[in-house]
């Protein structure tokens, strides 16, 4: 079984999403966004905006898919319209606030415990630094999942990337890529 972490494979190339100015030394904004395999429940959109470089006169451009310090996925209405009805089965699609624009927060709730923490390379911290899973606590079906030893990182399945790639593809989604993490042999894959 080969196991694929979600990236932004245009990650310094597009606009990413940051809290407005007024939350941005908030740490309780960005708690809000830390559900850790857990359903989320907000009582109203949480407002992002694009973040813009003072020094630079022409903004990035924005993807479909938006880098976001939360460890959730940012989409806009045509990533959640192409892509949408699959994550859900996986997790929740929220709204957010872009500047006055609604667009969803892919919170992951399919919580499995999969990483190997015997067997996974750590760094001098003690943090897994790269994961080894346990094949057997992975369905064969489609699977988009996070561990609870890694709660930022969003991982697939085989069959979950090839139908994520076959959505992405078919609506010309922007700013979603997979880079192999469990498996053999080891590539990385941009849609």
């Amino acid at each position: 079984m080969n196991i694929w972490q979600i990236k932004n494979d245009l990650i310094n190339k597009v606009a990413m999403l940051v809290a407005t100015e007024d939350a941005e030394d908030d740490d309780d904004f960005w708690e809000q966004f830390e559900g850790a395999g857990r359903p989320l429940h907000w009582t109203g959109r949480p407002k992002l905006e694009v973040f813009k470089e003072k020094r630079k006169k022409v903004p990035k451009p924005r993807a479909d898919i938006s880098p976001l310090t939360a460890d959730g996925l940012a989409l806009n209405a045509k990533a959640r319209d192409a892509l949408g009805e699959f994550l859900s089965q996986f997790g929740q699609l929220l709204e957010l606030d872009v500047e006055g624009h609604v667009e969803y927060y892919f919170n992951p709730t399919n919580l499995i415990r999969c990483v190997d923490k015997d067997k996974s390379v750590r760094r001098a911290s003690g943090a897994i630094d790269k994961p080894s899973f346990i094949d057997s606590a992975i369905s064969a079906d489609a699977a988009v999942f996070i561990d609870p030893s890694m709660p930022g990182d969003i991982y697939v399945n085989d069959g979950a990337r090839k139908e994520l790639e076959r959505r992405i593809k078919q609506a010309g989604i922007t700013g979603m890529s997979f880079v192999q993490v469990w498996g053999e042999p080891a590539v990385s894959t941009t849609v």
